[in-house]
């Protein structure tokens, strides 16, 4: 009987890298002795003529096994660098720049890699020798970088479907990448941009929109089509908000505008040094400074939320692990930290909507 890989694997299918990506084998042969007290299954994932991962197990003699392999999955996007010459946050950047209604597309391709499966079991009838069998290499795998949260993956009944396309027209968010709640509107700055995410044929896509799109990216051709499906409500507010960009848990860049608390504060060390001079009848020394730091940072909010609101705020815009903040009409990427080590998302004794607070720091030194 030939090996055959099924689950999470092949037919036409896109997975998430950072979910549970299970993989099925079948029909493994250990020839006439089962018995055998060693039955190796191998599975080796290959990227671009690398192995990215190995994975080993002994199946005890049966004739199938299953294996998890998204942590070869997440090696596979290792070298994916979101910095400022990333396309997506470069087309955020293009939008800020532009005075037409016309909307910038940036999209992540999806990864292919392949399986190669080996067999080696401890056969008793010859000597006590191990017999190794190449099964084959399987080709048809294909992810892409982001995840499922765990109520996700609770309403997807049959894992074989945990693909993308379960977000097509049937996720949480209108079928879109996005983790925006749609339940009230988003706030943002007059001038902010605003985007959304989608994920299409194997494809994370994010389409951003400035405020003179007002409310659909295709405005300039004069037709919403598939727009409104997918549009956040979304609320502009007269106060100075800063906008963000940052990479949701899907993989994709999401946009946000906080307020500014009015507060910069710029990290300043100075360190002191003895410079002996050149030896003469009378030792002198002299004091250089060296000066470092130069870090600026700002406190910041969310401003008044809905529960929910906060909620995406903490969960999604505090745990992110790449955050921009538009500074001097440029992108420039920053580090996020709160305020307080426990945030309290809302507390039936206080009549009062919630916020959450943090603080921005330039991750870039002078």
């Amino acid at each position: 009987m030939a090996v055959t890989i099924s689950g999470m694997f092949g037919q036409g299918h896109t997975y998430f890298a950072d979910s549970p990506v299970v993989i099925d084998i079948s029909g493994l042969y250990w020839g006439h002795t089962v018995t055998s007290p060693f039955t190796i299954v191998k599975v080796e994932v290959l990227y671009d003529g690398n192995v990215v991962g190995d994975f080993h197990a002994d199946a005890g003699g049966q004739t199938s096994i299953s294996f998890d392999i998204s942590s070869a999955l997440r090696a596979i996007w290792s070298d994916y660098d979101f910095n400022a010459t990333d396309a997506e946050v470069s087309q955020a950047q293009a939008v800020t720049n532009i005075s037409s209604a016309a909307s910038q597309t940036a999209t992540r391709n999806m990864r292919e890699y392949s399986l190669h499966i080996q067999t080696e079991y401890l056969a008793n009838d010859d000597g006590g020798t191990f017999t190794t069998t190449d099964c084959g290499t399987f080709t048809g795998g294909q992810c892409l970088l982001g995840g499922y949260t765990e109520v996700e993956r609770s309403e997807i009944a049959v894992k074989e479907n945990a693909d993308v396309s379960h977000l097509e027209h049937t996720g949480i968010r209108y079928g879109d990448a996005s983790t925006k709640p749609i339940s009230s509107p988003e706030r943002v700055g007059r001038d902010s941009i605003t985007s959304w995410v989608d994920v299409q044929e194997g494809q994370t896509k994010s389409i951003f929109y400035s405020a003179s799109c007002q409310g659909k990216p295709d405005d300039v051709t004069g037709s919403s089509q598939g727009w409104t499906g997918h549009a956040p409500l979304v609320l502009r507010d007269s106060q100075t908000y800063t906008d963000f960009l940052f990479v949701n848990r899907r993989g994709a860049v999401e946009t946000c505008s906080a307020l500014i608390k009015e507060s910069m504060d710029i990290e300043a060390e100075t360190k002191t040094y003895s410079k002996v001079e050149r030896p003469t009848f009378n030792p002198a020394r002299t004091l250089m400074a060296f000066s470092s730091g130069r870090r600026r940072s700002w406190s910041m909010s969310s401003g008044y939320q809905t529960r929910e609101w906060a909620e995406w705020w903490t969960m999604e815009f505090l745990m992110a692990r790449q955050w921009w903040m538009l500074y001097k009409g440029r992108y420039v990427p920053v580090t996020v930290t709160p305020s307080k080590k426990d945030i309290d998302i809302y507390d039936r004794q206080k009549q009062q909507m919630p916020h959450v607070d943090f603080t921005v720091t330039l991750a870039l030194q002078g």
